[in-house]
């Protein structure tokens, strides 16, 4: 075999081995391409109303407003200031479940509320003012109930309800996944009927018919979606969610 002729079969064999190369990586490429992207499940804490480290505040609540407060302990409140700032910190760096999502106006105007108070009772203690110590404890005990409400359901039927709904409206429905659609609306329904014979805590008692009024137009939106699920209909189904959503939310300003 002549010179010539080897150099040019290695050559043609580099070349196979590159376009070889090149070949499978436009083929991985394409692949990689052509596979959709994994879904987001929904977590439990997700659909949990609850933060942590809310719950966490009321280890340092409880001793200064059940002790410190009543028996007028002012060396009590000035121990226990250190405390309330580290957990107050972690109140102020928490973020609230996606199912809370449409409370985080109120809870970022709760922290800064809790922020101002806090202060006040920083500036108060560092005054010895003892007036300035038992107002600004009574403000900031008021004020960690307040962030408690904003984010503690007050009807556990309405929350149970809500869960679903959550799923439905922020993940099913925006997918459209309509087998996922049809299979929540009746489990929705069944937490309806539930949240039908709900009763109110005693210091709202005075809005339990305005409540029950508005889970029946909550109901009856919910039998109209049902409806319209048994159509592929993507628009109709849209709009009939968020009727459904804008009745839950009429329910839950009972509360307001």
């Amino acid at each position: 075999m002549n010179k010539r002729l080897y150099l040019f079969l290695i050559l043609c064999t580099a070349l196979a081995a590159v376009l070889s190369v090149s070949c499978q990586s436009v083929t991985e490429d394409d692949q990689a391409a052509a596979e959709p992207e994994a879904k987001a499940e929904i977590s439990q804490e997700e659909l949990s109303a609850a933060v942590p480290e809310l719950s966490g505040l009321h280890e340092v609540i409880y001793p200064l407003w059940h002790t410190a407060y009543p028996d007028k302990d002012y060396a009590m409140i000035k121990e226990l200031l250190p405390q309330i700032e580290e957990l107050a910190a972690k109140v102020y760096g928490a973020a609230l479940p996606g199912i809370l999502r449409d409370k985080q106006a109120d809870w970022d105007s709760g922290i800064e509320n809790l922020k101002i108070i806090l202060q006040n009772l920083k500036t108060a203690v560092e005054a010895d003012n003892q007036a300035g110590m038992l107002e600004q404890t009574e403000a900031f005990h008021s004020a960690y109930e307040k962030m408690v409400r904003i984010i503690r359901p007050v009807v556990a039927e309405l929350e149970a309800f809500h869960q679903e709904l959550y799923k439905l409206y922020h993940y099913y429905t925006p997918e459209y996944e309509l087998e996922k659609i049809r299979a929540v609306v009746p489990v929705m329904q069944e937490k309806l009927a539930a949240l039908k014979e709900a009763t109110l805590p005693s210091r709202l008692s005075d809005r339990q018919a305005d409540f029950q009024a508005t889970v029946q137009d909550l109901e009856a939106a919910c039998s109209e979606l049902a409806e319209i699920i048994t159509r592929d209909n993507r628009d109709e189904i849209k709009a009939a969610v968020e009727k459904v959503h804008t009745a839950y939310q009429n329910t839950e300003k009972i509360f307001d």
